[in-house]
Formats: structure tokens, sequence, C-alpha cells
């Protein structure tokens, strides 16, 4: 069994441990239910996330990702309200790194303001704006890389890392702005 970054998974809660805990603002108002005894709230549903997900299979395996390996809910981001995921295994017999398409609702410029989010590159992904960086698990030279971009009001991130102890057989940054170049046009307007 392969492990499968770990790291990312605290890097990823933390982040969205630390959006969701500075939204600010919650939508709805509560609504009291049962006899006064008995009181439950509930919160009006907000807007979700773009799906990464459904990106087509036919774009995810053009790209170079192999979709047997498909994880709509790696690391439990999902649990974190506003996100969701989906990961695939880079294809090959002997695969050395992942990608997770991230998706929030929360602000791009909150994100990147987290002090773990270093060397940050602005660039362009197709034609929007983007921003690479690297998460300070990634070591230097980094063993991974990250894209981020603000996409119809949804915060995406192409997130790229080695398989657990794999050799890095490539440039990370060039492999996450590669699939995130190619699957760009999947991803909301």
């Amino acid at each position: 069994m392969r492990l499968v970054g770990g790291r990312l998974l605290a890097v990823v809660c933390a982040s969205a441990l630390v959006l969701t805990g500075c939204g600010g603002s919650t939508q709805g108002s509560p609504v009291a239910s049962g006899d006064a005894s008995t009181e439950s709230t509930t919160m009006a549903a907000g807007p979700e996330p773009f799906d990464p997900c459904t990106i087509p299979k036919s774009a995810v395996t053009a790209s170079g990702l192999d979709v047997s390996t498909e994880r709509p809910d790696f690391a439990g981001l999902t649990t974190y309200p506003g996100w969701k995921n989906c990961t695939w295994d880079a294809s090959g017999t002997s695969p050395w790194y992942y990608l997770s398409v991230m998706s929030s609702i929360n602000s791009i410029d909150e994100y990147l303001r987290s002090p773990q989010n270093q060397r940050q590159l602005p660039l362009q992904v197709g034609s929007r704006d983007a921003v690479r960086y690297n998460t300070d698990y990634q070591g230097d030279p980094p063993t991974g890389c990250d894209i981020v971009l603000d996409v119809g009001g949804n915060l995406i991130i192409f997130a790229l890392d080695r398989i657990g102890l794999e050799d890095v057989l490539g440039d990370p940054c060039a492999e996450v702005q590669r699939h995130a170049t190619e699957l760009q046009s999947f991803l909301p307007a």
C-alpha cells in the first residue's frame, strides 16, 4: 500500500480550519423546532463550491492522470464546510505524484495570506490569473507544487505532491502547471 501525503492532509486541513474559522459570517437564521424544552437550530444552506470530480474522465485521462485512482474526498477535506476536492495519481506503472483539485467558496486573498503558502509567483493558467506557490512542508527543493486560481467566485487549488516517499522524477511545478492548463477549461467561467 502506498503512502499518500499525510503532510498534505495536515496543510489542507489547517488551511480549511483557518478559512472556515475566519469567515466571520454565517448565512441563514436559526430556526427553532419542537417544544421549548427541545430546541434545535438549523442554518440555511449557502453556496456550494465547484465539484472537481465533475471534470470529465476523458480530460483527466488525457492530462496523464489515472481515473481508476480517483478519490473524491482525499484527506477528509469535505468535512470542512465550503470545500470539495478530487484526487488522482499520475498514470503509468510507477507514478511518483498525485494531483488534488480542491475547490472552496473562500477568498483567494485570504488563502494566500496563510504563512504556509510560500514562494508565491503570479502566472497565467490559460487566460486566467493564478498564483503558484509551495507550502512549507514541501521542502527546498520542493517535492510538490501548488497553483491557486479565483474561478467564478470559487477558490480552485491544483496541488501536486509526491506519493509517499517516492523519488521526485520531474519538476513538480512544471507538472502542476501542465495539469492546471489542460484542465482549467473544465472549471466554472
